[in-house]
């Protein structure tokens, strides 16, 4: 298993040599150039699979699935200008390689992310064989098998190939950076960073959790990679001043979660978006700086009010001061070359091309070892393979919505079922994000959802780029929704809480994340997109008070335990607000403000005997 293992790792840094050197020269057209991120994909996921050795027949299969990787993937690279002219007439060796070809990217998906969706693929591409034979609004259109799985496969432009493109040239190497910054120590510097700025604040790591959370989303983009980071010190700290374990793991998990939406390195989600748009991703980092940073002003919120509402006094962590400007350089200089390279317009992979190779010179001065860099890199490419072959396998089901009809009729749905209301629309779209995200796959909700979703809103008069978003932000946080809440569940493991609760309390931590999608269609300015009014100063104003007023509702704590009555006049005062933006009626406004007097009030005025009512 030694060579395996070696072999592995060999293979890994091939995959990372390769993406890298891609980045400055063009070695390869487009369609070898997929298949080869392909190949690397499904190879090191098989190799793994041989060299953790779990079971004989694991191991046997793995191999041999390996070996079919390297004879399918080497017929489309030496064949694929004769596949381009034969598509849709292929021969039977072609088919039979692209049946091969779509069920190791399937096998290869299970492996990585579990056996939903592969089984949601397989239920979706076998309905058009089904559906021809139903009557309308059932009826949908099948091309047949051999077109099919031409379409699916060996078409080289749709299906497996249709989102590729995302993971070679937006994601694979920010998930690659993360790799290495974990691995040579680069985040000890957020956890120091945290202590200068809420040391002293009440319930400080609880704060701790989120500044630190909302540093590290900024160069990961994971939130499984920010609640490993962060959570290992920030959850006992949690706990050891009082928190119960599962709101110390909900405000690790929702904390966490903030990191893909926290610029500049956004998570998977955003670079599908940038890549299916085509919206430069600088813009998609600017127009999601005033939402973070309320998200995140949402999470510190919850804490506040859940400190008081448990009693829980400051607690002093002292910071390495002097060691901090060294620990900040794999930090600071990735960021800076990201943020600089980015405004300047160079691409996201010319982009993380350097910041990778910066932070690689800075573990070299601070003489990180070699082991620990080549580790750092072999982890980062297994997550990145994972993702890559998940992201061919959603192409299957966009292929299947579109030649089968399905995409234009759920469009239409939609549209019909809504009756043409906008709210309407959008409940419906964030209830199928949701629904989708129950499983943990926010990249997967997104890329299903925007094939059907995101037209009616344009057609409803949503701008197509913020159409996007609201998809992009819901699809986000599919992480925190139960029952397959993913940060979540590890939360709950480090702090040895319940994962349900964890799970349920996580969503009311992150509320800003399922309300501020909805706030986007309705003040277009928190994504950066002014009409230059009065009013939208009233619209922001209306929008902290929503965040702010909803988490004294949920917590049940303002300026002391609140009462039932405070509590019901905390929610009539969010809904007021959410009612302004939505019917743009200042009588609204006015009414949320006047239940939030009463709230002040009454929350002033305890000692006369009103928190009992």
């Amino acid at each position: 298993m030694k060579r395996i293992s070696f072999l592995v790792k060999l293979v890994a840094l091939a995959m990372v040599f390769y993406q890298m050197i891609s980045t400055q020269v063009l070695l390869l057209p487009t369609v070898p150039h997929l298949n080869t991120h392909l190949f690397f994909a499904l190879l090191l996921i098989f190799l793994s699979g041989v060299a953790e050795g779990k079971s004989k027949a694991k191991s046997i299969s793995s191999l041999i699935f390996a070996i079919l990787t390297l004879f399918a993937t080497g017929y489309i690279h030496i064949y694929w200008k004769e596949l381009q002219m034969r598509a849709y007439f292929n021969t039977p060796i072609d088919l039979v390689i692209g049946v091969v070809l779509i069920f190791l990217t399937l096998e290869a998906t299970r492996r990585s992310i579990g056996l939903f969706l592969p089984l949601l693929i397989l239920g979706i591409a076998i309905y058009p064989f089904i559906g021809h034979f139903l009557p309308e609004p059932f009826y949908c259109h099948s091309l047949g098998i051999a077109r099919t799985i031409s379409k699916q496969s060996m078409a080289l432009e749709s299906g497996l190939f249709q989102f590729l493109s995302i993971s070679t040239n937006y994601i694979f190497l920010f998930i690659l950076l993360g790799g290495l910054l974990q691995a040579v120590g680069g985040t000890s510097f957020f956890m120091e960073v945290s202590k200068l700025i809420v040391g002293r604040i009440r319930g400080g790591p609880a704060m701790m959790a989120v500044v630190s959370s909302a540093m590290v989303g900024m160069i990961t983009g994971s939130a499984a990679a920010n609640v490993a980071i962060t959570g290992t010190f920030t959850i006992p700290l949690m706990k050891r001043i009082g928190y119960k374990p599962e709101h110390a793991a909900a405000i690790e998990a929702a904390a966490s979660n903030g990191g893909q939406i926290m610029p500049p390195i956004m998570g998977m989600v955003a670079f599908a978006m940038a890549g299916i748009t085509g919206i430069p991703y600088v813009d998609i980092c600017i127009m999601a700086i005033i939402p973070a940073i309320l998200y995140f002003f949402n999470c510190g919120t919850y804490v506040y009010f859940q400190t008081g509402k448990l009693n829980i006094g400051k607690i002093k962590e002292s910071a390495e001061v002097k060691g901090l400007v060294f620990s900040s350089m794999p930090f600071i200089v990735p960021i800076t070359i990201i943020i600089v390279l980015l405004i300047k317009g160079y691409s996201v992979m010319y982009v993380a091309f350097w910041a990778i190779i910066g932070l690689i010179l800075i573990a070299i001065i601070q003489k990180k070892s070699a082991a620990e860099i080549f580790n750092g890199l072999t982890e980062g490419a297994k997550a990145g393979a994972g993702i890559a072959a998940s992201v061919a396998a959603v192409g299957l089901i966009a292929t299947t919505f579109i030649t089968s009809g399905l995409g234009v009729k759920i469009a239409s749905g939609i549209v019909t079922w809504s009756g043409g209301n906008l709210f309407l629309g959008l409940l419906i779209i964030w209830g199928v994000c949701i629904l989708l995200g129950l499983v943990g796959l926010s990249l997967t909700a997104y890329l299903i959802v925007v094939i059907f979703g995101v037209s009616p809103l344009v057609k409803m008069g949503i701008p197509p780029e913020i159409a996007h978003f609201f998809v992009m932000y819901v699809s986000v946080f599919a992480f925190l929704t139960p029952p397959v809440a993913v940060v979540a569940l590890i939360a709950a493991r480090m702090a040895g809480a319940s994962y349900l609760r964890t799970a349920i309390e996580s969503t009311k931590v992150a509320l800003a994340g399922f309300l501020l999608p909805f706030l986007f269609i309705y003040s277009p300015v928190l994504l950066l997109k002014p009409k230059h009014s009065f009013w939208e100063m009233i619209e922001v104003l209306a929008i902290i008070l929503i965040l702010s007023t909803s988490q004294i509702g949920l917590v049940g704590y303002f300026l002391k335990k609140c009462s039932y009555l405070e509590r019901i006049l905390s929610i009539i005062s969010t809904l007021s607000f959410l009612f302004y933006l939505v019917e743009k009626s200042f009588l609204f406004f006015i009414t949320g403000i006047i239940f939030l007097g009463a709230l002040i009030f009454f929350g002033r005025n305890k000692e006369n005997g009103l928190d009992n009512i």
